[in-house]
């Protein structure tokens, strides 16, 4: 009867021989639930870094975002144009963009940013770069490099 309990409660034939406490089974429960979880979290953020594969963000940034705070603040992505408009212009600015692994504008290609496949937007001649922070087919959010700042767009349909 006690062995028939001791092998319902958890414990394997080869911890009765060793011993082990109840203690040390627990650990050895918990410290495998612990890998587990770590492994699932680390294959989610694969999942995610997968589906911001280079074209695959190239294609999500396509189309026409609207800041969530300033809902005068427009972003247009075509091609490789990225065209911006906001209360008091009175035309949009427009101008060539590259996606690569750092900055590619003059100010900021010196940071000693870690590069990072195709999460950079750079302006060359508005000398101005911007780092996506994420982006789906809803929402974009951008961290200007110039400043840190962070900057939250959906997408307008």
């Amino acid at each position: 009867m006690a062995s028939f309990i001791l092998n319902s409660c958890g414990r394997s034939s080869d911890e009765k021989k060793r011993g082990a406490s109840d203690e040390e089974v627990s650990k050895t429960s918990i410290d495998s639930v612990r890998e587990k979880t770590a492994k699932e979290t680390k294959q989610e953020k694969s999942d995610i870094t997968i589906a911001m594969t280079e074209s695959n963000i190239s294609e999500l940034l396509q189309g026409k975002w609207q800041h969530i705070e300033d809902e005068t603040n427009y972003l247009v992505f075509e091609g490789n144009h990225r065209k911006e408009i906001a209360e008091g212009m009175d035309k949009w600015d427009d101008e060539t963009f590259v996606l690569s692994n750092k900055c590619a504008n003059q100010s900021d290609k010196d940071n000693e940013i870690e590069p990072e496949k195709d999460k950079y937007i750079s302006c060359i001649e508005a000398d101005l770069c911007w780092y996506i922070m994420g982006v789906d087919e809803e929402s974009l959010s951008l961290s200007y490099m110039g400043r840190g700042n962070t900057l939250t767009y959906k997408r307008v349909k």
